[in-house]
């Protein structure tokens, strides 16, 4: 499958092209340079730019959407919030237009956790519960990426998944830390990414089956995070449980 990679310089970027990189062709893109990794093709642009992004999605059968930007990349009119906001919608929107117009039928994007950050942690918390997400840029934009995701996948033939990811850390760098129930370690997150690639709903005439939103974090104990649903219909399995920080 040849998959196309957004934010490809982030960390969860980089995770997911080394996970995919043995099975399926990689075709990275950013809005900084994204050369010199696991990939045959690395296209530097700009997803707020269709003449940039139908280059993109030309020969693709799948986008997944990192919904990251390089802390590095700034734009003189436009403060980090803005700029957020409108990749996030402006810049979704584009890609999902093109994903569509060019006959791709998957799309995964990464959601977040922090939208159920206001609840308390003494609940469980699964796909079923309502977002409360806080008025922060850097949650909010990524909630708003998910939703144009979503609405596209109501309209048209398209499988779009959500994996709403936890705060993304390696194990190791976190040992002796404060156990934070929202941990996923990254190369979890890119595992979860592959097996949303493994779906396909796009000829179902159900919006509620091309459209899927799963949890994705740690199996760890007392979950705040239920991750059932995403090892039922994806597959999900983490590796990093965090025992360190649970025996500190």
């Amino acid at each position: 499958m040849k998959v196309l990679i957004t934010g490809a310089t982030s960390e969860l970027g980089r995770a997911i092209a080394t996970e995919l990189a043995p099975d399926h062709e990689l075709r990275l893109t950013d809005l900084v340079d994204s050369s010199g990794s696991e990939a045959r093709e690395s296209l530097r642009a700009d997803l707020r730019d269709a003449e940039a992004v139908a280059p993109l999605i030309a020969g693709v059968d799948a986008v997944i959407h990192t919904c990251e930007t390089p802390d590095s990349f700034e734009e003189p009119d436009l403060t980090r919030e803005e700029l957020l906001l409108d990749l996030a919608t402006r810049g979704t929107h584009v890609l999902m237009t093109a994903a569509v117009e060019a006959g791709v039928r998957r799309v995964a994007c990464a959601g977040t956790l922090e939208v159920f950050a206001s609840y308390p942690d003494d609940v469980y918390i699964s796909e079923l519960w309502k977002p409360l997400p806080r008025p922060e840029m850097s949650t909010f934009s990524k909630y708003l990426g998910e939703l144009t995701v979503r609405e596209f996948a109501r309209d048209h033939a398209i499988t779009g998944t959500s994996l709403r990811l936890g705060r993304v850390v390696r194990e190791e760098d976190v040992a002796g830390e404060p156990v934070d129930l929202m941990w996923v370690d990254v190369r979890d997150a890119a595992q979860a990414f592959r097996g949303a690639l493994g779906r396909d709903a796009s000829s179902d005439v159900r919006f509620a089956a091309r459209w899927d939103v799963l949890h994705i974090c740690a199996d760890v104990p007392n979950a705040k995070f239920l991750i059932a649903e995403a090892t039922r219909r994806i597959g999900y399995a983490p590796t990093h449980g965090f025992a360190a920080n649970y025996q500190a």
